[in-house]
């Protein structure tokens, strides 16, 4: 049985889906000359390698114009050149109303799955004719991203397949074949896929699908019946007075002759069931009348009934009736604020009938419907009936879940917004000792660290060959995102040494500060499960000098490497995953194989929620002999004292009339 899917990634285009079925189309697969990045025979196999449990395995990052090129983002976020970020036909002649695509799927190596129910698949074409004049080198991608427009689809997959040991869809038999439904009427010289699904592997953690014998059909999108009322995305469609209104399948601009009735399918989702009854409608029934629901979405398709009893699948068409529910246009967001300040919550949303919305905001303290509190304006509370909530001086007995009823006679709920309080979780002063002076995460010295004068106080030292800090359990929810700054005095370039690394084990939910390798690059990371997002920031580690280093993380992810209290770094890493970590380290790495940290830390604070570029700042001035923190280079700043002065003017005077001319002031050229 198959399980059908239907991806709408363009409302402007119909969209179709279904099984294959008997489409009157010509296959023009021999008029395209095959492609795909990297591999090393342009007619040869597409491979793909996977990892990491969805949605977090490789995928790929399309780029959208003639500079921001396509990348495959594999483990850890680097792109390796064994992952081919896609494959297509260019087509010299063009080619005009493409249908269909088919390709064979197989499975290499551990057996790694396929999965586009979480990150379908792209599919993309090209109308440009510069394209078809492209010459196909292996090893390159050709022609510019800005060339290339993504086309809907629907999607014929195989389901009920599972890996051996996975609990998700994957490792489908060799060869079976992928079938994706479109309609596109324009002249098309080159059609490409990317983004071919991947997932969890085998033990070595590295596993391929290949995908082959790519097909493309074209035809007549008349061939099958087609919508008249409603179009396809219609809004407001009133419910009292609608029909649906099609057209039956043409040939040569007429009803085609063979169709002897007609099935109609309705319902909420792409997969609707048939209304029009057990036995088909007549021929020349081109309408029906349905009960139809305000403030719901609809699918709905006719299906032809052939003479020979084939039955001849129509387009799936969407439309939303009359509205008449409050609409919710902006829902309110997790938030965060440190003890004593306000934080606010909004909801954005209009009355389709143009009358005035009610509003009052509740309270749950675990998020689970049944428990709400209905919240009034008081010294807690503000705007309690308004389109914004204000929570007044908060602090931790405000933590929990907060939503709006929104009512223009009928109540509309948004969704539960959490509070979280931003708060210091641990702060290790190693002031003699690996006490946690915030809350209950005081460590443990494991070998003979030794403390000594640091920055703030005292430091711990580590030989960098059995000195380490084991930290109790917990560290579970950086929901709001999280700080991490410390002082360090690195001695040598161990193999990733951590600076901390909070995590169940190797590759199992890591939050890591680290040395990348043995380079003198700061590395945070994130790992969700055991897929890693490593950000880098190159060069920013110095041997035998204390340094303030400092990594921000958000709610979605984005990292802010510092240095000094200076912002060096941005990127992109996962979300920390909520939950209860039970192997957690100073100066040591979860993976038996990296090295250990050689050299001082002192005061290292762990925050669940990201401080501002100024609160870093004022981390690193807090160490007494710190005097400012450069956060804004200065031009003409020749001393490095981050200001443009005498000084700097007296250095330029030393190099006044310098001259480095050849042969002018230089007469051999060294």
């Amino acid at each position: 049985m198959m399980a059908r899917l239907c991806v709408l990634l363009c409302a402007s285009i119909v969209v179709f889906c279904g099984y294959p079925v008997e489409v009157r189309a010509e296959e023009v697969t021999d008029q395209g000359v095959p492609f795909m990045t990297i591999s090393p025979n342009v007619q040869d196999t597409a491979y793909f390698a996977t990892g990491g449990p969805p949605p977090d395995y490789n995928r790929m990052v399309d780029g959208n114009n003639e500079s921001t090129h396509d990348t495959w983002e594999g483990d850890n976020g680097i792109v390796n050149a064994w992952l081919y970020d896609g494959f297509g036909l260019q087509f010299p002649e063009g080619i005009n109303g493409i249908q269909r695509l088919e390709w064979d799927l197989q499975v290499f190596v551990d057996g790694g799955w396929y999965d586009t129910l979480y990150e379908p698949v792209v599919v993309q074409v090209t109308t440009d004719p510069r394209f078809a004049a492209y010459a196909l080198t292996p090893g390159t991608y050709p022609g510019e991203d800005g060339l290339w427009m993504t086309v809907p689809y629907c999607h014929d997959y195989p389901a009920n397949v599972w890996g051996a040991a996975q609990d998700y869809p994957g490792v489908p038999a060799d060869s079976t074949t992928f079938v994706f439904e479109m309609d596109f009427s324009d002249t098309i010289y080159g059609i490409r896929i990317i983004g071919d699904g991947g997932g969890v592997a085998g033990a070595d953690g590295t596993g391929f699908v290949a995908v082959e014998e790519l097909r493309i059909w074209t035809g007549d999108p008349t061939s099958r019946a087609t919508a008249v009322w409603p179009p396809h995305n219609a809004e407001d469609v009133p419910v009292e007075t609608t029909d649906l209104v099609w057209l039956p399948a043409q040939e040569g601009g007429e009803t085609d002759p063979n169709i002897v009735g007609h099935y109609v399918y309705l319902g909420t989702d792409p997969n609707g069931v048939r209304i029009s009854g057990s036995a088909p409608l007549p021929v020349d029934t081109v309408s029906f009348s349905p009960t139809l629901l305000k403030d719901t979405t609809y699918y709905w398709r006719v299906d032809e009934v052939l003479d020979d009893g084939a039955v001849l699948r129509g387009y799936i068409y969407s439309f939303q009736t009359e509205r008449t529910l409050p609409d919710i246009e902006v829902q309110p967001e997790d938030t965060f604020a440190t003890t004593g300040h306000d934080a606010v919550f909004r909801v954005i949303a209009t009355d389709p009938l143009g009358g005035t919305l009610g509003y009052q905001w509740y309270y749950d303290g675990d998020g689970v419907p049944g428990g709400e509190v209905l919240l009034t304006d008081g010294p807690n509370y503000s705007g309690t009936a308004t389109e914004e909530l204000t929570l007044r001086e908060t602090d931790a007995s405000d933590e929990g879940y907060y939503f709006c009823i929104v009512d223009n006679g009928i109540p509309v709920a948004t969704r539960m917004a959490r509070f979280i309080e931003g708060r210091l979780v641990a702060h290790w002063t190693m002031d003699g000792d690996p006490n946690d002076v915030a809350n209950g995460y005081g460590g443990a010295a494991i070998g003979e660290p030794v403390y000594e004068s640091g920055k703030l106080g005292e430091a711990i030292r580590f030989d960098g060959i059995n000195d380490y800090v084991t930290l109790p359990g917990g560290f579970e929810d950086f929901s709001a995102g999280l700080t991490v700054a410390l002082w360090a005095r690195p001695t040598s370039t161990a193999n990733w040494a951590r600076f901390i690394d909070l995590a169940n084990g190797p590759s199992a939910d890591n939050i890591l500060f680290a040395r990348g390798g043995t380079s003198n690059d700061l590395v945070l990371e994130i790992y969700k499960g055991g897929t890693g997002g490593a950000v880098w920031g190159p060069g920013l580690l110095e041997l035998n000098v204390w340094q303030m280093l400092a990594a921000t993380v958000d709610s979605a992810g984005n990292v802010t490497l510092y240095k000094n209290g200076v912002r060096r770094t941005i990127g992109v890493t996962n979300r920390p995953g909520i939950l209860w970590r039970n192997s957690c380290f100073i100066g040591r790495s979860n993976w038996d194989g990296d090295g250990l940290y050689a050299g001082s830390m002192d005061d290292i604070r762990l925050y669940n929620y990201p401080l501002t570029p100024q609160e870093i700042a004022d981390l690193y001035l807090l160490a007494p002999d710190v005097e400012y923190a450069c956060v804004e280079p200065v031009p003409f700043d020749m001393n490095n004292d981050c200001r443009m002065d005498l000084g700097d003017f007296a250095i330029l005077a030393e190099l006044w009339m310098q001259c480095g001319r050849y042969p002018t002031c230089v007469t051999e050229v060294p």
